[in-house]
């Protein structure tokens, strides 16, 4: 009786498409400034049809508190690459440029180079944004700043510290946004052709420079999944990591001639509709391939989306944050809760859903999990493993491993559990005017005592909308989570391991900091829930 047992639990396995000796393939695509509130599945509300992301859902996992590691790409990116949060670079505030030179450094592990050494073929296909080396230009200046400077570069020579050194065996795409130059496509290390034409302000949509003849922004989203299904069909014999980072719906708005009037809204709803319907081109095609039962795939966003919310918030009855304050750049929830959806056919329970809070900065020590990778002690510092979530087991995984929430003036927050502390005033990020608060928002912030300056503490249990702060009546809190997220910076990491080295230079906004030793509280970065996470010795 007991090998037909053996027998038919290995079979059920087997059919539900998912044995614990063959590891998947993974598909992730990531959005560009895709708020909660665009998804329809997120918000029933939400003026866009998103029929595509709404049958992924119905298909895998929804996650309600999922947030991105920063309120502005290049952070964002940064800290899902590798697991470590981007503010620990010298990038300390805002974002680079087309022209900047790479963040990620030598020596650091990304996810090409984790699925690479389990034998996938990886790719990346889409925006980058993490800087590179152009031959030429001022190489002087290697400060990590936005720079579309294009001055003294040769579009002839090969690109330098790109994706395909940081463990991607394949990359086609653009440097950095849709509105930074240049205005080329780039194949693994070189244009695919010379930028011997300019697009001017009006043109670009946001900063003139170098731009191939012929360039239309709305072709390049298409162009992006049309080499996503290639790249697909070619490896499809083999295990494979694509990495989709798209360029939309980031300014400029430029949807395809077949999608211009679609929403009923306006050319950002007419571009979140081609956002959807790009996802759904290359879900297609894993199902036509009839990798359906072997892949994983995970559809979430950089930050949240941004400002120009809130005039359609007023015009169309749309917001793209949903309900929650605030927009991109912000600390705010709507600055970095982002849509996030995984589909795993045989680990992932259909229209399944979770609440439990984590970053994307997890994605690092989550992957490393799934395809049994020891992520060395000087590797992905930031980084828990959320896949018990996704297997749907009961329970906070991360133990009191807290997140820490970053916005594009170098602002800090620091969110456990139920309660979050913004260590500033106001959003951290976009200047709402003198009463530091969105329009929307219409609450008072009192703040009776001077230790409570320009401090904030919700309860995003029971007060996700951020609208009553409890900064004056729990102290204990405040003091904790300060203590912690100092703690978090001194050593370099927020997981258990050996002290790792943070970039200290300029760190205006650490005002906060305690100048005295940390004293170790409930949320030490030691009680975190080891199992989740392994590490060589």
């Amino acid at each position: 009786m007991k090998p037909i047992l053996t027998f038919l639990c290995s079979l059920l396995l087997v059919c539900s498409g998912f044995a614990k000796d063959k590891q998947p393939n993974v598909v992730l695509i990531f959005a560009d400034d895709m708020g909660y509130g665009d998804v329809s599945a997120y918000d029933a509300k939400s003026k866009i049809k998103t029929p595509h992301l709404d049958r992924l859902r119905s298909q895998g996992m929804m996650f309600t508190d999922a947030h991105s590691a920063s309120g502005v790409c290049t952070p964002s990116r940064y800290s899902l690459l590798t697991g470590r949060y981007s503010w620990r670079t010298a990038l300390k505030q805002g974002v680079l440029g087309g022209f900047s030179p790479p963040l990620i450094e030598l020596n650091r592990l990304t996810l090409g180079n984790l699925f690479k050494q389990k034998g996938y073929a990886t790719a990346c296909i889409g925006k980058w944004h993490l800087g590179m080396n152009w031959a030429g230009g001022k190489r002087g200046d290697q400060s990590h700043s936005m720079r579309n400077d294009s001055t003294g570069i040769d579009f002839t020579k090969p690109i330098e510290q790109g994706p395909t050194s940081k463990g991607f065996d394949y990359y086609f795409g653009i440097s950095a946004s849709l509105d930074m130059p240049p205005y080329v496509f780039i194949e693994n290390n070189r244009v695919t052709a010379e930028p011997t034409s300019s697009l001017k302000q009006e043109d670009a949509g946001g900063r003139p420079g170098p731009a191939t003849p012929g360039w239309r922004h709305k072709h390049v989203m298409p162009r992006f999944a049309d080499k996503a299904i290639e790249w697909i069909g070619e490896n499809k014999k083999k295990p494979f990591f694509v990495y989709i980072p798209l360029n939309a719906p980031h300014t400029p708005h430029a949807p395809g001639d077949e999608f211009v009037g679609k929403s009923g809204m306006d050319r950002y709803g007419d571009f979140m509709m081609e956002v959807d319907y790009t996802i759904g081109r290359v879900i297609e095609s894993i199902n036509a391939h009839d990798l359906k039962d072997e892949t994983l795939i995970i559809v979430t966003s950089d930050n949240g989306p941004e400002t120009g919310m809130f005039s359609r918030r007023k015009r169309f009855g749309h917001d793209s944050s949903s309900h929650f304050l605030g927009a991109k750049r912000d600390n705010w929830e709507g600055g970095h809760r982002v849509p996030f959806i995984a589909r795993w056919p045989g680990v992932i329970a259909p229209g399944s859903k979770c609440d439990t809070p984590f970053s994307l900065v997890d994605m690092m020590a989550t992957f490393a999990e799934i395809v049994s990778v020891e992520l060395p002690e000087d590797q992905g510092g930031d980084s828990v493993s959320i896949l018990p979530l996704l297997q749907g087991k009961n329970g906070d995984s991360r133990g009191n491993h807290a997140i820490i929430h970053h916005s594009s003036s170098g602002r800090f927050a620091i969110r456990r559990g139920d309660w979050k502390l913004l260590l500033h005033a106001g959003s951290g990020g976009n200047d709402y005017g003198a009463e530091k608060h969105s329009s929307r928002h219409n609450g008072t912030i009192e703040q009776k005592s001077s230790k409570t300056a320009n401090r904030q503490l919700y309860n995003m249990r029971t007060d996700p909308d951020e609208t009553t702060n409890l900064i004056e009546k729990h102290p204990e809190v405040v003091s904790e989570l300060t203590a912690l997220a100092g703690e978090y910076v001194r050593k370099g990491r927020s997981t258990p391991g050996p002290h790792q080295k943070t970039v200290l230079k300029s760190w205006s906004q650490l005002g906060w900091l305690p100048l005295n030793p940390v004293p170790k509280t409930s949320g030490d970065a030691s009680e975190t829930n080891r199992a989740t996470r392994k590490r060589k010795k």
